[in-house]
């Protein structure tokens, strides 16, 4: 079988600049995927000038020659679809409607699930801190085989209808026991209002398998754009802090419908300093006097954390959240290694990594941790267990660095910026083959010898 797959993921909790090499490796690609997930996920891409936010549509759709697919793993909220292909077209992007397939198999957001999902997070003791878009209950239905895809929608009204009838029995029972009659879901009315969108989308849906075959029949390039991250998987990460897919290249190759065997390159990407958004372990996280709600949690002036965010602008894609900021930890790059078989990094914000460190004076790194008593490079699986969250052995480097936009080789970077770069080598295993030092698609850095 022909290996010319190139999949793209995230090796910590999101928000790593997935779009930045995503764009690049499009460039030459025929198919672009995107594979789990749902509108929950985002990144931005740069179209001729112009900042495109993306939340279900591959960002390979700015290449003009790429066909590109929303995979069978992906849940959709069809008004957040629509408005992006409306978005593309007004930017000028060609042939949308040529170019863009989505599976029938891909499952439906509908509003139901968007108001379970408040329920079950207040209803819970310890919440996840979910964007609240319904993604993990359409999951759910879909685990639970009374999901409604793509292909359901274009089938006669009264067909559809009987099938949203089986999926809302147990969620409008739910909403009556507890007092939230306004959510209760009526089948004929959402029957007939998604049957008209799935008809708006139809041109769209479609199989995607004879694309997929053709392509790997005839070798040509197929980019995958993971979703989220390593630590969010449902099965591999903090759980139950994480999100309902699994967007490790496993899971992420089964949602784009593609084989393993066809895998030629894995590609982690990382930020210089990392972030989280949401609940959950962050080991390496710096205080920081605003949380990730907006809300000033301590009378002080700026700390460490905020800094970083501040200088970073980490605030949520999708949801706007300010998020948690800390330094590189590299024992969970060891450990994404593994899981997702990772071949190279990519590593963003290496020109913001050098501000932080104008700013501070310093800059840190986590090359092992000390837990339960032993010195460890990887991430454990059984913190839940144990309680105890790993704690975290840095090297430090001693200020930061400028990088110049004219900079464009790896021989041309600051001393302390390549020393920063061999220290995560060295402790994850992985060697740094892409560096993003600011925000265009071209801000990047190849070191062709790697």
């Amino acid at each position: 079988m022909n290996k010319n797959i190139t999949v793209i993921v995230g090796t910590k909790w999101g928000d790593e600049g997935k779009g930045k090499i995503a764009s690049r490796e499009a460039e030459n690609a025929k198919l672009v995927i995107r594979a789990t997930g749902g509108n929950n996920a985002g990144h931005t891409i740069i179209y001729k000038g112009t900042s495109l936010p993306l939340h279900l549509v591959p960002g390979g759709i700015s290449n003009p020659n790429a066909i590109c697919i929303i995979g069978p793993g992906v849940v959709l909220d069809l008004e957040v679809l629509l408005s992006e292909i409306e978005l593309l077209k007004n930017t000028g992007i060609p042939n949308i409607d040529e170019r863009l397939k989505i599976s029938g198999r891909a499952h439906v957001i509908f509003p139901y699930h968007k108001e379970l999902d408040i329920l079950y997070e207040n209803m819970k003791k310890h919440p996840v801190g979910t964007t609240k878009r319904g993604i993990g209950p359409s999951y759910a239905d879909k685990n639970n085989r009374t999901g409604i895809r793509m292909y359901d929608l274009l089938l006669p009204t009264d067909k559809l209808k009987e099938k949203i009838e089986e999926a809302i029995k147990p969620h409008n029972q739910l909403f009556k026991a507890n007092n939230m009659e306004y959510a209760i879901a009526d089948a004929k009315s959402l029957a007939k209002e998604y049957h008209l969108l799935g008809k708006k989308l139809e041109k769209y849906i479609t199989d995607i398998s004879p694309i997929i075959l053709d392509a790997i029949d005839n070798n040509e390039k197929i980019v995958v754009e993971g979703a989220q991250a390593f630590r969010l998987d449902l099965d591999h990460g903090d759980y139950p802090m994480v999100t309902s897919s699994n967007p490790v290249v496993s899971g992420t190759l089964c949602g784009a419908a593609l084989p393993p065997q066809a895998l030629n390159v894995v590609i982690g990407v990382d930020k210089a300093y990392n972030s989280r958004v949401g609940n959950g372990p962050f080991p390496t996280e710096l205080p920081a006097s605003i949380d990730e709600n907006g809300n000033v949690i301590k009378d002080a002036v700026p700390l460490e954390g905020d800094i970083v965010r501040d200088l970073g602008h980490e605030y949520g894609t999708t949801t706007k959240r300010p998020r948690r900021c800390g330094w590189m930890d590299c024992p969970i790059l060891h450990s994404a290694k593994y899981t997702s078989g990772i071949d190279y990094l990519c590593l963003n914000h290496l020109d913001t990594l050098g501000q932080i460190g104008l700013k501070l004076g310093y800059i840190k790194v986590c090359t092992s941790y000390k837990y339960k008593g032993k010195v460890i490079n990887y991430y454990p699986d059984d913190i839940n267990l144990s309680g105890e969250i790993p704690e975290p052995i840095y090297e430090t480097l001693q200020g930061g660095w400028e990088i110049d936009s004219s900079c464009k080789n790896y021989s041309e970077l600051p001393d302390l910026a390549k020393k920063f770069v061999e220290i995560v080598e060295k402790a994850s295993g992985i060697p740094v083959k892409y560096l993003g030092t600011g925000p265009a698609n071209d801000d990047l850095i190849v070191r062709e010898d790697i």
